[in-house]
């Protein structure tokens, strides 16, 4: 019979120790992590990613020489919706994702809410399930980075991307997956969202960032494990343009002064939400939304500034 494409299933616990897989009890007998569920869109994997070499050998012979695989590693994509916790005293149920992506994740129960903000020190690191119709994938020692958009008359979402060691592919049966702790998304526009620069508030079209985490494969002899090397956080924004007497932005970019921006979505108890800082306007150009006039403005976000929230 054939496998269906649509029955996949991703299952994640955070590692407490590097590239153990973090479901399987330790030698003392203590249970593993529990498994969470996600509950996203856009599943893809590349079961067997890295580089093969050829080995081209001079044998009087023309043609295609054997291969052999130098590299075997995995890769997983996924998006999951920009919604907030079913508990505001809670981090959101994509916050443990956040920990093996350069981020530390600091719940306030007494506030009500949880901020997730880049820590260059960060070690953390995933055990993935990758369920696709019959066929178990598993990788350890997962890291990765993320992006997220915001689009006006939209729900948003953030894109998980990691890699992870390779482990033998089985044959096993999809989980009963549990994804009570997921919410479901409020739509970004009028009603729910709020969209500042310095404090004065703009006609937000969209808001795009990109961590851009880099997350070399490394082997040496009696080494194996992903790394985060570096990040160089980026951002676009879309907004609806004002008179240049209310908000000048070829001159805050010929300025090269640092801005503080704040998106929010939801109301409190049911919010989610990025800010930053220290932002500096790149290059403006000019764009159309429906017969109005826009801004498309290129950031840089300077260091670890930015950071995410729920409450």
């Amino acid at each position: 019979m054939a496998r269906k494409n649509r029955k996949k299933i991703i299952g994640f616990g955070l590692e407490t120790s590097y590239g153990l897989d973090a479901f399987t009890p330790d030698e003392n007998g203590v249970p593993g992590a529990v498994m969470q569920h996600v509950l996203g869109r856009e599943f893809s994997i590349t079961p067997l990613a890295g580089e093969s070499q050829s080995l081209e050998y001079d044998n009087g012979a023309m043609g295609q020489s054997p291969q052999i695989m130098t590299e075997t590693f995995v890769t997983v994509e996924f998006t999951v919706d920009l919604a907030a916790s079913n508990d505001p005293a809670k981090a959101a149920p994509w916050g443990d994702l956040m920990k093996a992506c350069l981020r530390t994740v600091e719940e306030n129960a007494a506030q009500s809410e949880t901020f997730y903000r880049i820590d260059e020190e960060a070690i953390g690191s995933l055990t993935l399930y990758f369920y696709q119709s019959g066929t178990l994938h598993q990788m350890v020692g997962a890291r990765g980075s993320l992006s997220f958009t915001a689009p006006a008359k939209n729900f948003g979402g953030i894109k998980f991307a990691f890699t992870g060691l390779f482990a033998p592919v089985t044959a096993a049966n999809n989980p009963v997956p549990d994804f009570s702790a997921w919410v479901t998304p409020l739509k970004i526009g009028v009603q729910h969202s709020s969209f500042t620069i310095d404090g004065t508030a703009a006609k937000l079209i969209s808001l795009e960032y990109d961590q851009a985490n880099q997350v070399p494969y490394q082997e040496y002899v009696g080494h194996e494990e992903v790394m985060i090397t570096d990040y160089q956080p980026t951002a676009t924004i879309v907004i609806e343009a004002p008179k240049l007497s209310e908000l000048d932005v070829f001159a805050l970019a010929q300025a090269g002064v640092e801005h503080e921006l704040v998106f929010s979505n939801g109301p409190v108890g049911n919010q989610v939400g990025w800010q930053s800082s220290r932002v500096q306007f790149g290059r403006p150009s000019y764009g159309e939304q429906e017969g109005t006039q826009t801004y498309s403005i290129p950031l840089t976000v300077i260091a670890d500034s930015d950071q995410f929230f729920t409450r």
